[in-house]
């Protein structure tokens, strides 16, 4: 009774007409003392009237506010609910929440240990925020900290890169191309690491946990960027045939290109599908761009030719490219070297759709 109790009089506060009523200060009174209950069902009802209950502060004073609330709270839900409650003023004082999330982050790594549960979520959506468009200092540099060793750090790295999603996208919005740069980074540092001892990929290695773990966050990381990558163009939702999202798309793939190739460049399977999978939905922006990127994404040898999903992206495009764009595929130097690999690595991994056409199109390897 008493958290629905509780959780009605949040609700009133939150109502304009009930803040501007003589009942206010007998609310916010009893919703105050909630927000310091010892039954966290109590505290979260109330934690959803944060903000009304300090209305009548300005932005700075009540962005430090509740981080007081947020600082002193343990239970992870009061928690997520109270980040959200500091969101609607980020923007307004994003140094007061970029000193909060210091000093929450400062306290251990509680904060962000559960990525995908709603405290992580509201502190990684907070971090990304400050990081990309007013680039409060602790936002900045803990990210650019994460990404420069994003092996090491691959949760952080990929929880960075699905919440950056939506300045990735198209058309370009303050952060974009802070974004692609700090996934750039994040991209390198993987492909870096990936590429460190070529013996690590060697049959029977006997690699450490340690090593395992920093492998396998490199590939996370690659495959993750990638993948946000992807979303973030608009292909998959003109794949399933939602509204098409091809709109200054130009300015996107310019970004976009730089870094789905070095994610492609771990040739792991994962990593190159999804770059693949954008750059065949990007090449009508610019043919000979895509077609040198795609041959570079695609390794000689390696299991990824033999996916039949990758066969589904791939043959698909050469077959549009051999009737839209000959002369790029048979008398451009690059175009035809380009074309020839990609149909000659389909065709040695066994995939009928590429022998078909290697036999159709016998010219291409004259």
């Amino acid at each position: 009774m008493r958290d629905t109790a509780i959780g009605g009089l949040a609700s009133l506060l939150n109502r304009q007409e009930w803040r501007e009523s003589e009942a206010q200060p007998t609310i916010a009174a009893v919703v105050s003392s909630a927000l310091r209950d010892t039954n966290p069902v109590v505290r979260m009802q109330a934690a959803q009237a944060a903000v009304a209950m300090l209305a009548n502060e300005n932005v700075a004073e009540r962005a430090a506010a509740i981080g007081e609330l947020l600082l002193g709270e343990h239970n992870p839900h009061v928690r997520a609910v109270l980040l959200g409650q500091l969101m609607s003023d980020t923007a307004a004082a994003p140094q007061q929440v970029d000193a909060v999330l210091e000093q929450l982050l400062g306290m251990g790594d509680d904060a962000i240990a559960d990525r995908h549960g709603d405290s992580g979520r509201g502190v990684f959506v907070l971090l990304t925020y400050l990081a990309l468009v007013p680039q409060t200092p602790f936002a900045s540099q803990t990210v650019e900290r994460w990404l420069a060793d994003a092996p090491a750090h691959a949760g952080a790295a990929e929880a960075f890169a699905q919440h950056a999603r939506d300045y990735l996208a198209p058309p370009g919005r303050p952060g974009q191309q802070t974004a692609y740069r700090l996934l750039a980074v994040a991209a390198t540092a993987s492909l870096t690491r990936w590429n460190r001892d070529p013996g690590e990929h060697l049959a029977g290695a006997e690699l450490s946990d340690e090593q395992l773990a920093q492998l396998r966050g490199a590939v996370e990381v690659s495959h993750g960027i990638a993948q946000q990558i992807y979303f973030a163009s608009g292909a998959f939702d003109e794949k399933r045939d939602r509204i098409p999202k091809r709109q200054n798309l130009a300015e996107f793939a310019e970004l976009a290109f730089p870094v789905l190739e070095i994610c492609a460049s771990l040739h792991v399977p994962q990593c190159v599908h999804e770059a693949v999978q954008t750059m065949v939905y990007l090449a009508p922006l610019d043919e000979a761009r895509a077609l040198r990127a795609i041959a570079a994404a695609v390794p000689a040898d390696g299991p990824y030719a033999g996916d039949p999903l990758a066969g589904n992206a791939i043959i698909p495009y050469l077959e549009r490219l051999l009737t839209e764009q000959r002369h790029l595929v048979l008398f451009d130097e690059d175009g035809v070297a380009a074309f020839r690999h990609l149909l000659a690595t389909f065709a040695a991994a066994g995939n009928q759709a590429a022998l078909a056409l290697a036999y159709t199109f016998a010219d291409v390897f004259r």
